[in-house]
């Protein structure tokens, strides 16, 4: 068994366990340069073009003209080639399938930004709770080194498993509570039924990471 494939067991025995896990690189550095540059050109499109579009999800801040993008939802849809084609990426769909151990199919695909000194936290929730554990998971592709300081994800080890009538205020304050800091270039992969959230972006470094949630195409979630 190679290093890799060995690290890949444990990253997957992680996600069963506790609903997320950091798969570590998947594409090569090149490609995750594209995605940076395609990144930067789609949120420059909304500040500095004024594009306004209702897959550019975004929020007023009070005494400040300019609002924060957040979120540009539906990229397949975007004037971004090649990087559209990130969707069907073999290896990509290889690591779902892997993680949920079975076939995939891509259903989701957006770029989640946190803008320097003005993003907001992302309050705790669940993606989704019509599906059951380790049927849907998002892979988060970073763009961007994370840590506390911007705000990198956090969740509750092991709530996936929970009913999905539990109630997310309590299932945090019970805790534990674990951040997952990462490197440009991880994946994170993480089980839609997660209680989840993330902090605001207190410092001067972005972060920007590609979502493409995947699903068992025999059981795919409801809209």
């Amino acid at each position: 068994m190679t290093t890799a494939t060995h690290d890949r067991a444990e990253a997957i025995e992680r996600f069963r366990r506790d609903g997320f896990a950091n798969a570590g690189p998947v594409l090569d550095p090149d490609a995750i340069a594209r995605l940076k540059a395609g990144a930067e050109r789609l949120i420059a499109r909304f500040t500095d073009e004024g594009l306004r579009s209702d897959d550019y999800w975004n929020f007023p801040v009070e005494g400040d003209e300019r609002p924060v993008l957040y979120r540009v939802h539906n990229l397949e849809k975007q004037d971004w080639a090649p990087e559209r084609d990130l969707l069907h990426r073999e290896e990509l769909a290889a690591l779902a399938a892997a993680f949920l151990d079975g076939p995939v199919v891509p259903t989701a695909y957006a770029l989640v930004l946190k803008e320097p000194y003005r993003a907001a936290e992302v309050p705790w929730h669940r993606d989704r709770v019509n599906v059951g554990p380790r049927t849907v998971c998002n892979l988060s592709i970073c763009l961007d080194d994370a840590s506390p300081e911007n705000g990198c994800l956090t969740a509750v080890p092991g709530s996936h498993l929970l009913p999905d009538d539990a109630v997310v205020a309590e299932v945090r304050a019970a805790g534990p509570v674990a951040q997952v800091p990462v490197s440009q270039g991880d994946v994170v992969v993480h089980d839609v039924r997660l209680v989840h959230g993330s902090g605001p972006n207190a410092g001067g470094r972005w972060r920007r990471t590609i979502v493409i949630e995947y699903a068992d195409p025999a059981a795919p979630p409801a809209p």
